[in-house]
């Protein structure tokens, strides 16, 4: 597979990913912004809490299983050994689905001492047997969306995902209108992952694994699946239980309404996750599929490297330039609180834009998941030490717990950085990364001063997007963030996908507009200053 054809992979999965995702989002945002209006942030700080317990329990979902198939499907595939794939694809399934029953159960009976134990809240308990309901919809989801990508079927993960979105804002508001409040939000949550993991669980059989039984390996291939995913499960256990570990401590030093407040401007770092699940969901196969294809993944891992980059950090800095905006145009000004915890947690997620989904996915992809348990495991040490030292002993508070995060996601990055030039001498092109960051930082600022303007908030935001976007793809090609091989390899990724071309050309063709004035004009000083 070629170089180029490797970084189109790579790029176009993750390309009809994140149209998926990003409907996923953009549904899932119009959702909890009724809700939260809706329930007002007392009360939707009631409704945050009782999905901790829940979440906190899906940590443990196939123990790794759910990750090794995207690795053996691919592989497998790959290699042209399509009924390997498939046999175990289902063992994953039933395994996951069967770690979803018993962490139901443990999360329905042991709700009240579990909301005693950890929120300090032993109110919410009816509220956590509601919530403990979702988890065996959330195991159906996981491992169908997984077992997809190691088919390349991103777009049966997207629907899926988007189904889920769907049927939640189709339930929760209009039951929570019908009086049921807080009951009828949690009710819509849970209904809606058991609709979206049943329908694309059975999809995706009957269209890749009907005939299939698992031809009585199961245990055999879980322990295998089990080998290859512990490590990079453990760390991602880690990574997780340390998040959990923040929000448990959010939970005792905040009342309900500032966990509302800091709830709703989480929900707007949404479509950074998102986007950087997508790109990793995308990328994991991709390489999983060189490796079994015996190709170079240099090129695709600089192309990935700073495609990731050059999408995430302008979305980072058009946030924190608009955070007030945001909160006020869509929660309202009840909920103005939540706009000082948006512009830190935006800020917070800047190694993130940098690569750090890119490290876990291509040492996992190429079979060496133990590195990318270092990663998870040198950001997930980070907070576990930061957080309760800046929360609580030094008083910063909520505050003090987005530091936190921001200093995990960096140790995280830089692990990942060492060992990908260390063991695989992967590295990045830090001059473009460099170049991006600050054309993002240039283009907030200038938002900053077109906020100045005596407009609606409507208009305001509006004038912003357009001054930032514009600032943004002009610089980007002329400070270097983008070059002439980059916008080639975009318009090879997305000649075929026709509907995303129409959005997308314009931009490619103003990006090489860009490019061809300044090489022009480089050429021209060249020719009227030569070189002595």
């Amino acid at each position: 597979m070629a170089g180029l054809d490797i970084a189109k992979r790579s790029v176009r999965g993750s390309l009809i990913l994140f149209i998926g995702n990003f409907g996923a989002t953009a549904i899932s945002a119009i959702t909890l912004i009724l809700i939260a209006r809706l329930l007002g942030p007392t009360d939707y700080g009631v409704y945050s809490l009782a999905l901790v317990t829940p979440g906190l329990l899906q940590l443990f979902l196939g123990l790794g299983v759910s990750t090794s198939v995207i690795r053996y499907a691919a592989f497998y595939n790959s290699s042209g050994k399509p009924e390997e794939a498939r046999r175990f694809a289902i063992n994953a399934i039933y395994f996951v689905l069967l770690t979803g029953v018993v962490l139901t159960c443990i999360s329905f009976f042991l709700a009240g001492t579990l909301s005693s134990l950890l929120l300090h809240r032993s109110d919410l308990t009816g509220y956590v047997q509601l919530a403990s309901l979702a988890i065996l919809g959330y195991a159906a989801l996981l491992t169908m969306t997984s077992a997809t990508l190691g088919w390349s079927w991103m777009s049966l993960s997207s629907v899926s995902t988007v189904t889920q979105t769907v049927v939640k804002l189709a339930l929760s508001p209009l039951l929570i209108l019908a009086g049921l409040g807080i009951t009828g939000a949690l009710v819509g949550h849970l209904v809606s992952y058991i609709v979206a993991g049943v329908l694309g669980t059975s999809v995706f059989y009957f269209a890749k694994l009907r005939g299939s039984t698992g031809g009585g390996r199961f245990v055999g291939d879980v322990k295998e699946m089990l080998r290859f995913g512990l490590p990079l499960y453990t760390g991602g256990l880690i990574s997780g239980l340390a998040v959990y570990y923040a929000t448990i401590i959010l939970a005792s030093i905040a009342n309900n309404t500032v966990f509302g407040y800091y709830q709703a401007a989480s929900n707007f770092i949404a479509p950074i996750t998102l986007v950087a699940s997508a790109l990793y969901n995308s990328l994991f196969p991709a390489f999983a599929s060189v490796d079994g294809s015996g190709g170079s993944v240099q090129v695709a891992f600089k192309s990935a490297y700073k495609f990731v980059a050059f999408l995430l950090t302008p979305i980072i800095f058009f946030i924190v330039s608009t955070s007030s905006l945001l909160i006020q145009l869509f929660y309202g000004a009840s909920y103005l609180g939540s706009v000082s915890y948006l512009e830190l947690l935006a800020l917070a997620y800047i190694p993130i834009a940098f690569g750090y989904s890119v490290h876990t996915a291509f040492f996992t992809g190429l079979g060496k998941p133990r590195l990318a348990m270092y990663v998870y495991l040198g950001g997930a040490l980070t907070l576990l030490i930061s957080a309760p030292l800046l929360a609580i002993e030094y008083g910063l508070g909520v505050d003090g717990l987005i530091l936190a995060n921001f200093l995990s996601y960096l140790a995280a990055w830089i692990v990942g950085t060492v060992l990908a030039k260390r063991n695989m001498n992967a590295t990045l092109d830090m001059r473009a990364n460099a170049a991006i960051l600050l054309v993002s930082v240039i283009s907030y600022l200038g938002t900053v001063l077109a906020s100045g303007a005596h407009l609606s908030m409507a208009l305001t935001f509006l004038l912003d997007l357009i001054v930032f976007l514009g600032l943004f793809l002009t610089l980007a090609p002329l400070s270097g963030a983008v070059n002439k091989v980059d916008v080639e390899t975009m318009e090879y990724t997305f000649k075929d996908l026709r509907a995303l071309n129409f959005i997308v050309g314009p931009l490619l063709w103003y990006e090489r507009l860009v490019l061809s004035v300044r090489n022009r004009s480089t050429q021209d000083h060249r020719a009227t200053n030569p070189p002595p």
